[in-house]
């Protein structure tokens, strides 16, 4: 049976069903269009669902994504802030990337140094994608908690009642109190752009975090703010073929850190959709929809649509064989990886605090 919730994902993943479940949209081939196909994960069918972004994209807007700060970012965590990068660009729109590395240590219980390294190395990923330095801003909740955030988390907790909290994130009265405060400064995150420049938020999240966007409806609407939206991404799918990418299993994904040797033993072990023999794989062909290295490059690297299909179509019927995408998967990899460690080298985080 499949878990979805901010701090379990599991299981086989039923869209249609979570669709109904958090009762959120179904996003839209014109929806798509306007948020703007530039960007792979968008174009691709990475983002199918949504809250008000029809609303929301009638005028002007900021984005809201934070980062629970992991000791290494993988390429799933990244295809998301590149997507709003691209968003950014197309629209010129305000995005606050806030680090939550209080939530770490109140519900993961790790060590504040621990966190407090891990959001900057995080910090360093994210920023390295190119945002607009005059239009992005993060912030530390540790270190930087800004006295306007701080205000609205005091707010928001005053409209908030435990029975809610309980019940929307499924705690438990075991957990310590710092756990069930969190959720006001996440509404605090969320509402921030519009408190300081009154327009509507949209949160890009996975289905698992859409929690924290409902009860932050709620409390903006208690607070005379304007409702939050969403864009929910899928759970793009690990190298072992099952269940989502995860920073604590170096068998399921490829870190933005990894060398070119890791990134080589990692696609070459990756599950693969070809036969398991040759003649087999010649005659009845592939399965790309389930290839870890099809995955890859449809998400992430293969940003010609023509070769895509070309690929896809000839793995499919046995033309192309599973080593070949798999190097081809390698190369495209490693040559993203070689610029991103580059511009990595290069970021100033200080002209991002907010």
């Amino acid at each position: 049976m499949a878990k979805v919730n901010p701090y379990e994902v599991s299981g086989n993943i039923d869209y249609e069903k979570l669709i109904k479940q958090f009762g959120v949209s179904k996003l839209s081939p014109a929806l798509v269009k306007k948020i703007g196909t530039d960007n792979l994960l968008v174009r691709r069918g990475g983002f199918y669902a949504h809250r008000d972004l029809n609303k929301i994209l009638k005028g002007k807007f900021a984005i809201v994504s934070g980062r629970g700060p992991s000791s290494k970012m993988h390429l799933g965590h990244l295809a998301m802030f590149k997507a709003i990068r691209d968003i950014q660009k197309k629209h010129g729109c305000f995005v606050f990337i806030p680090f939550s590395d209080d939530e770490k240590m109140l519900v993961k219980g790790h060590d504040f140094n621990e966190v407090r390294k891990m959001a900057i190395e995080n910090a360093k990923d994210i920023l390295a994608l190119g945002f607009d330095p005059k239009k992005t801003k993060i912030m530390f909740d540790l270190t930087d908690m800004n006295q306007d955030i701080y205000n609205l988390a005091i707010r928001a907790s005053s409209k908030l009642t435990l029975s809610t909290i309980k019940a929307t994130m499924g705690f438990k009265d075991s957990k310590n109190i710092g756990s069930f405060f969190y959720p006001a400064i996440q509404a605090a995150h969320i509402l921030y752009p519009t408190y300081k420049y009154n327009v509507p938020t949209l949160v890009m999240v996975g289905m698992d975090q859409d929690p924290f966007v409902r009860l932050t409806r709620d409390v903006a609407e208690k607070l005379g703010l304007k409702k939050p939206g969403d864009l929910i991404n899928i759970f793009l799918p690990g190298l072992s073929g099952s269940g989502k990418m995860s920073s604590s299993d170096e068998r399921s994904a490829i870190y933005t850190t990894d060398s070119k040797k890791d990134v080589e033993h990692k696609l070459k072990r990756a599950f693969s959709g070809g036969k398991e023999t040759l003649s087999d794989h010649r005659k009845y062909g592939g399965n790309p929809d389930i290839d870890a290295s099809y995955l890859y490059l449809k998400y992430f690297f293969e940003e010609d649509d023509k070769k895509l299909k070309q690929i896809y179509q000839d793995y499919k019927s046995g033309k192309m064989l599973s080593g070949e995408l798999k190097k081809y998967a390698i190369s495209k990899a490693n040559t993203f990886l070689e610029k991103h460690q580059s511009a990595r080298k290069k970021v100033k985080l200080e002209r991002y605090l907010i």
